[in-house]
Parts: C-alpha cells; sequence; structure tokens
C-alpha cells in the first residue's frame, strides 16, 4: 500500500505543475485578448479622392484679389474617415490663391485657382497639406525634383468659377460654397481629432451675411416723394340783412335784426409737417455665385530612372 501511494504522489506532481501552466496560459490569453478589445485606433485615414465641403468665411473682394492671398474657409459638414468622423463640421480650412482671372464687361464668368494648404481642428490641432514649391524657390533652393513632383501631384488644388458681374466688389462673398478633393490619403491623429469633437460647431444657419456693397446711382431715378395734405377749408355762411317793418301812423318802424356772416372754417392739413421727399437711385449689384469647383488634375510624378539611351 505504502508503495501504492508513492506512485500516486509522484503521478499527482506533474499533474499539478501541468494544471498550473495550463491556467496560467489561460489567464494570460484572456488578458491578452481583454487588451486587445481596449485598443483604440491611433491613426484615422482619409482615401484618395475623398470630397470636402466648406464655406468661405472672409469675402474675397474683386479689385484687390491676387495670386498669393489667403482664403479661409469652414467645414460645413463632418467628414467621414476609416473608422469614423476624420474632420468635424466647424473645423477651418485655410488656402491660398493661386492665380485669378476677373470678369469683364464681356465676360461675366471669373476663375480662381485655389491651393489648400493646412487644416486647423478647434483644439488647436492642426495638420498641413502637401504644397507645391514655386519656380523660383525651387531654382534658388536644393529642392529634389522627385519631391517637387510629389509635392505637385498630392497638393490639393481647385479651380472655381465664379458668375460676378463687373458691377460687384466681390469675387467670392461671404458663405461661398467650395468643394475640394483630396489628391492623396491623408492621416491624421484619432486622439487628436476625438478631443476637438466636443468643441467644434457647425456654421449657424443664415450666419453668413452678404458682403456686397449697395451705392448710389445719380444717374438714374429714386423713388418719389409724397406731397403733403391740403388744408381743408369750409366756407362759411353769409350774414342775413335786417328786416324793417314799417309802423303805423305815429308809430316806429319795427327792425328785426338779421345774422351775422360766419368765417370760413379752415382744417390744417399735416400737422406742420410737408411731403417727404425723395430717395435718390441706389444699385446692389447680384452676389456672386459658385458655379463649379473642379480639382486640378496632378501631375504625374517624373520617372528619372527610365531615361533613354542613345544607340550608335
Amino acid at each position: 500500500m505504502r508503495g501504492r501511494c508513492l506512485d500516486l504522489r509522484v503521478l499527482l506532481v506533474p499533474l499539478c505543475f501541468c494544471a498550473n501552466e495550463i491556467g496560467w496560459a489561460t489567464s494570460s490569453q484572456s488578458s491578452s485578448a481583454d487588451t486587445g478589445s481596449a485598443d483604440v485606433p491611433a491613426i484615422i485615414t482619409l482615401e484618395s479622392g475623398t470630397k470636402i465641403e466648406l464655406a468661405l468665411i472672409v469675402p474675397v473682394w474683386a479689385k484687390a484679389a491676387k495670386p498669393g492671398d489667403p482664403i479661409y474657409t469652414q467645414t460645413n459638414f463632418p467628414v467621414v474617415g476609416n473608422p469614423g468622423i476624420a474632420i468635424p463640421a466647424g473645423t477651418w480650412v485655410q488656402g491660398k490663391i493661386e492665380s485669378v482671372t476677373k470678369p469683364t464687361r464681356k465676360s461675366s464668368r471669373a476663375e480662381l485657382q485655389i491651393l489648400f494648404q493646412k487644416i486647423i481642428f478647434a483644439n488647436g490641432y492642426s495638420i498641413a497639406l502637401p504644397d507645391i514649391a514655386p519656380a523660383s524657390q525651387s531654382a534658388q533652393t536644393a529642392v529634389p525634383s522627385s519631391a517637387m513632383s510629389n509635392a505637385a501631384s498630392t497638393a490639393i488644388v481647385t479651380d472655381v468659377t465664379v458668375e460676378a458681374s463687373p458691377a460687384n466688389d466681390l469675387l467670392l462673398d461671404n458663405g461661398a460654397q467650395v468643394e475640394i478633393t483630396l489628391a492623396a490619403p491623408l492621416v491624421l491623429d484619432a486622439t487628436k481629432v476625438a478631443n476637438a469633437l466636443p468643441l467644434s460647431h457647425p456654421p449657424e444657419p443664415g450666419k453668413f451675411k452678404s458682403a456686397t456693397l449697395c451705392r448710389p446711382t445719380p444717374g438714374e431715378p429714386g423713388t418719389p416723394g409724397t406731397p403733403g395734405s391740403p388744408d381743408t377749408v369750409i366756407p362759411g355762411s353769409p350774414g342775413t340783412p335786417s328786416i324793417t317793418i314799417p309802423g303805423g301812423p305815429g308809430m316806429p318802424d319795427t327792425v328785426i335784426p338779421g345774422t351775422p356772416a360766419t368765417p370760413d372754417t379752415v382744417i390744417p392739413g399735416s400737422p406742420g409737417t410737408p411731403g417727404t421727399p425723395g430717395t435718390p437711385g441706389i444699385v446692389c449689384p447680384a452676389a456672386p455665385i459658385v458655379i463649379s469647383s473642379v480639382p486640378v488634375a496632378p501631375t504625374p510624378a517624373k520617372n528619372e530612372g527610365s531615361v533613354p539611351q542613345m544607340t550608335h
């Protein structure tokens, strides 16, 4: 019996170790599974071709508009990425004018080419967008041509066509709707985007007031004034003469006195106020209307390695 007990102990010890190892492995797997389920994505990706709807928050004046001028816009609709909201409504997007064609007497169309450079979230998180190096800058600085080609192919450039009268002071009015398209995937910090969500507010309805200026036009008739109301005269009644009844012999005449005349009654017109004066002619040009926002086709990168060899 004692030998059998010893044999059982020998068998039980490995079983205990095995049980401990199994328990440790199970707990390790469960803890790792719990940790994996609690993982939060570190990034949010917007794919190439994603469209972003913007509203202008500072107008562009026709006389002063020139290449290099800043453009300030705000997203009026949230942009969904992978996963979740990538750009909440109310986020600012900054750009600059690359070129501008103003309307003329023969054409009421204006065209602006806009390069969008930066996205600024409500919590201060900002991300720079690919830029295009100007030719003068690339000549002065040793920027690789491959880097410039890559920037040009991923930059967000939009051609905006506007219906605008030459009489208008504006090319783009407050609240003008502009659409941009990503030319390359955009990667955002998911934590910083999440922190910006409660601070972001979409533009309120009616927030954008037109900046179109109205001006008097001396050559055009205005609205006539209204004449004042004249006095109202109620004519008086003429008096009646006295009536004399001759008396009999030795009797005096009897005189019945007449009634005196009553003067005219005058009811004055508007109390001391003349008619209203007329107003001069005023013209308010129609606000510019954005007809289209078309992304500029990206410039394909040059493959410097594939240089054709000359044969003799």
